[in-house]
């Protein structure tokens, strides 16, 4: 059997041939040879061409030579907003993540200082799951914290945690400046945290200080002569109660390093303000169920000045748990182990007792802290890999080969030596012609050198991927060359390379390699836009993924994120960015421009309803600006029906988008003054009046004489130049700021009231066998069958299969999903299924969503009656009673709330039912095919 062999890269695959002057020199030959060896026979120094070629290769080899400089050196620049720290995310920047499990929040919390108080007020803490169980009464379908009925179900609510904390023991006592680090002001800075960083589907429930079983230890023990007694008493206190309650350190970057582990081990969870928490050194300082003997010996040894210990004992100090075992003591779940006032230690040195001057002993113990704030301080400051600092070169600037040729060749800066006649001065300008092809390409590779750090940076905002300089020190350039632009580099660029510069296309190609330096990808996204928005897709998807990139370091990092309740200004809950990051890392990756929490029904489209003569209705469109509130766009004609309107209005919107901008710019550029009639740009229309005014409209892909809208934003133009300026705002406004999408995420968790004060919310539901279930109702009041809940106020389904059998759990990881279901991208049914892909893949995987696209547009005559506007201001009051932790309203405000999201319907683009076997040339796209399609 053959052996399994490993297919792998080599990390070094660089030849170096081109330092090599002699392998390029041989290298060229061969070239000359396969070419023209019939010709040409001659290849020594001597011959014209040979110079020729090695002048070029020298100059390869300088090229080559900076291409070897350091890395650093290569991306260094004296301007600091393109220097090496802008090209790259730090490790403090991509590397950490929000907390996810108990660990890191553990780390979290111990990281608590204050910056005029206390500088360590939490040991330690554990973050342990609540148990809390719902109780079902399935005869009537109430729900109670406690058994109700007769026929009883229960489930365990998930996703809530209670934090024990180990308070510092001098955590109440003064400072020199008479201020205390109280425990609640403790408690106010853990619940800030926790909220800033709570998880998805995830809350504390309570606080608490964990308690304390005294313990006594006494013993007898021996010292070398030279050991000073005070200290070694102060280092044998501390190492009894740091053995009783393990204390965490904090370590600087180099210490974790040190100590062998990774950078990807030591930046893992949550960035702390006092440096690095070692991971294995936290999970093993958890709460002691016993304390042994032989374990306290075991630490006493370790401390210097100790000799032998004569003699220890341990023993409980209130009698709570007996003790049946003098060298072992089981202490309670949940509690601390602590030393109490009946320890007691004796020191000798060989047969004469010690007297120990417990003032000194406490100055020691003094000494020793500040030892550790010392360290502490280290880690504080000493948390951060620093990037190396390169040596910026001008790695661009390149001389002319020209001059690089014997003088005898008058190419050089010396110019024609000895006899000069025409032929010769003909001769010698012919083969600078020649050769400044060669110089021309050289120059543009020395320039693209130079220009590597600003396009591989994921803050590069170039707008050109080619890129070449001027040629200088040329003697009478002037006379081979004419209209070149020495002065400007990228003039000269554009005027060489912008017929061969896709630019759009090839960014989009750098963006994919920044991409997936992180393992993402837009590929699939990519190919979805090309069917949404033709040719301009290339441009909308480079500009997403500049969104993308720009904003990865809280995309990556807040992925699991859930949104700040607790945060009581309107601008917080309403408008707000303050949003679950699971929201925003979806929102990027579909190309949704604005995810803000905000009125999404409120559309700058407006969907208008005229209600005819004949009682008949009709209808029309118009969009308006979303700053100035100025029309850009309305249809010029009028539609029988809804969808027509909406139809027209989609297409009006995708004929602007999909204009391509380099064709538009080409376009603008051909157009003169007072021509009776112009040709089409993409779909716009321009048209010129007797008045000497302009206009311009979009018209139909299929009939370009069918106008579909009209611009009046600022028609009509008085002159040709403010009409391109119009041209380009309007084609810019669609492509990459009009926008009717947005994302609602809605935590079911946080729409359970707790078990403190759900009477005062009017009870904590109501569950109806057969398919609801229903909240803050009283309690008390009597909901039996023959009352049942109504399907407005159903959340969901109550009951997985049979209520008598299991109950279903409405609050536990799961979360509702709103979308405008009326938005252009989101009627398409491919893109659809696509988005929902990647909520299901972007929401953590314990956590189920329920997806909906609801709503519709707002005309002008209507007022906010349909199901998306009511549930933006069901959720807006709730938002703003639960930061405010407003209880006498909250339980209203998620009754109201759930039965706006029972409300939700989602929508479709109208379609018409066929047959598989029938032909149908209607032109109502959306065709619904029995047996092939699904909704």
């Amino acid at each position: 059997m053959s052996e399994n062999k490993h297919i792998s890269i080599s990390k070094n695959i660089e030849t170096e041939d081109q330092t090599d002057f002699h392998f390029l020199r041989r290298t060229g030959v061969e070239y000359i040879e396969k070419l023209g060896g019939k010709l040409w026979t001659d290849y020594n120094s001597h011959d014209p061409g040979i110079t020729t070629l090695e002048v070029l290769s020298y100059a390869i080899t300088d090229l080559g030579m900076r291409m070897n400089l350091n890395m650093e050196d290569i991306l260094a620049s004296e301007d600091e907003k393109k220097d090496i720290h802008t090209q790259f995310l730090k490790a403090t920047e991509i590397l950490p993540s929000r907390p996810l499990n108990e660990v890191d929040y553990r780390k979290l919390f111990i990281d608590i200082n204050f910056k005029s108080g206390h500088q360590r007020p939490i040991r330690n803490c554990w973050l342990v799951p609540k148990t809390e169980k719902l109780y079902v009464d399935c005869k009537t379908g109430k729900l109670d914290f406690k058994p109700i009925g007769d026929k009883v179900k229960d489930f365990d609510v998930k996703g809530m945690y209670d934090l024990y904390v180990d308070y510092a023991e001098d955590i109440d006592v003064e400072d020199i400046n008479g201020r205390k680090c109280e425990k609640s002001n403790v408690n106010l800075k853990i619940l800030d945290r926790y909220h800033t960083n709570r998880s998805l589907c995830e809350d504390l429930a309570e606080i608490k200080e964990v308690e304390t079983q005294k313990v006594a230890v006494c013993a007898r023990i021996g010292l070398v002569n030279k050991a000073d007694e005070e200290l070694v008493h102060a280092k044998v206190t501390r190492a009894i109660n740091n053995y009783l309650a393990p204390e965490v350190h904090f370590y600087s970057l180099k210490q974790l390093l040190d100590k062998g582990q990774t950078t990807d081990e030591i930046f893992e969870g949550p960035l702390l303000d006092n440096g690095f928490i070692d991971t294995e050194e936290l999970k093993n300082s958890q709460l002691r169920r016993e304390v042994r003997v032989s374990d306290i010996i075991s630490e006493l040894m370790k401390i210097d000045g100790v000799k032998e210990i004569h003699e220890i004992s341990i023993t409980g100090c209130d009698n709570v748990i007996k003790q049946t075992n003098d060298w072992l003591i089981c202490i309670e779940k949940g509690k601390k182990p602590e030393l109490c006032e009946l320890s007691s230690f004796s020191y000798s040195k060989g047969s004469l007792p010690l007297n120990i001057n417990d003032a000194k002993v406490q100055e020691y113990l003094k000494t020793l802290k500040r030892e550790e704030e010392v360290l502490r301080e280290d880690a504080r400051q000493n948390k951060e890999l620093v990037l190396p600092q390169g040596t910026s070169y001008d790695i661009a600037n390149y001389a002319t080969i020209l001059n690089e040729f014997p003088d005898t060749y008058g190419v050089g800066i010396s110019g024609i030596i000895g006899n000069q006649n025409p032929e010769r001065e003909a001769l010698a300008k012919q083969l600078k012609g020649y050769l400044l092809f060669f110089d021309q390409i050289l120059a543009s590779y020395f320039k693209h050198l130079e220009k590597v750090k600003e396009v591989l940076s994921v803050n590069g905002d170039l707008k050109r991927t080619y890129f070449t300089q001027a040629l200088k020190n040329i003697k009478g350039f002037d006379e081979l060359v004419s209209n070149y632009d020495a002065e400007s580099d990228d003039k000269l660029t554009d005027s060489l390379y912008e017929e061969l510069d896709n630019s759009v296309e090839r960014r989009n190609e750098v963006l994919d390699h920044l991409i997936s330096r992180f393992a993402e990808t837009f590929s699939d996204y990519t190919f979805l836009m090309k069917s949404l928005y033709g040719k301009s897709a290339d441009e909308i998807v480079l500009s997403n993924k500049e969104n993308f990139l720009n904003e990865y370091q809280s995309l990556s990092k807040d992925r699991g994120l859930g949104y700040d309740y607790t945060l009581i200004g309107d601008s917080d809950n309403w408008n707000t960015d303050n949003i679950s990051g699971a929201q925003k890392r979806i929102a990027r990756l579909l190309g949704i421009k604005n995810y803000s929490q905000r009125n999404l029904s409120q559309s700058p489209v407006s969907i208008i309803k005229t209600e005819n003569g004949d009682g008949k209705y009709s209808y029309t469109w118009k969009i308006k600006d979303a700053t100035s509130s100025n029309i850009v766009l309305s249809s010029v004609n009028t539609y029988e029906i809804e969808y027509a309107a909406t139809k027209n209005l989609n297409e009006a919107i995708y004929q602007t988008i999909q204009i391509d901008q380099e064709d538009l710019e080409n376009a603008l550029e051909t157009l003169e003054e007072g021509q009776d009639s112009y040709d089409l740009i993409g779909n716009i229309q321009i048209r010129f009046s007797g008045g000497g005014n302009y206009y311009f409209d979009i018209v139909d892909d299929t009939d370009k004489k069918n106008v579909m809208a009209t611009h009046k934003k600022t028609n009509p133009y008085p002159d040709l130049n403010t009409l391109k300026i119009g041209i380009r705002e309007t084609v810019k406004y669609f492509k990459y700021d009009f926008t009717e999408e947005g994302i609602f995420l809605i935590e079911h968790l946080l729409l359970k009231p707790t078990a403190k004060d759900y009477k005062l919310m009017g009870g904590i539901g109501c569950m109806e066998i057969g398919a609801t279930f229903r909240i803050s109702f009283d309690i008390e009041a009597d909901y039996s069958i023959t009352d049942p809940v109504k399907y407005s106020e159903a959340l969901m389904s109550s009951c997985e299969e049979d209520c008598e059998t299991d109950v279903f759990d409405p609050y536990s990881y799961r979360v509702s999903v709103v979308l405008p279901g009326f938005a252009y991208r989101f009627q398409d049914p491919d893109f659809r299924r696509y988005a929902e892909t990647v909520i299901r893949q972007e929401i953590p995987a314990h956590v189920l969503a329920k997806i909906c696209w609801v709503g519709d547009r707002l005309s002008e005559k209507q007022t906010a009656q349909n199901d998306l506007s009511e549930f933006e201001v069901a959720f807006k009051k709730y938002l703003s009673d639960k930061s405010k932790n407003n209880t006498a309203n909250l339980g209203n405000s998620i009754q109201d709330l759930l039965i706006a999201l029972t409300n939700l319907n989602n929508i479709y683009r109208p379609g018409r039912l066929l047959d598989c076997a029938i032909d149908d040339n209607d032109g109502l796209d959306g065709k619904i095919i029995l047996g092939q399609s699904n909704i």
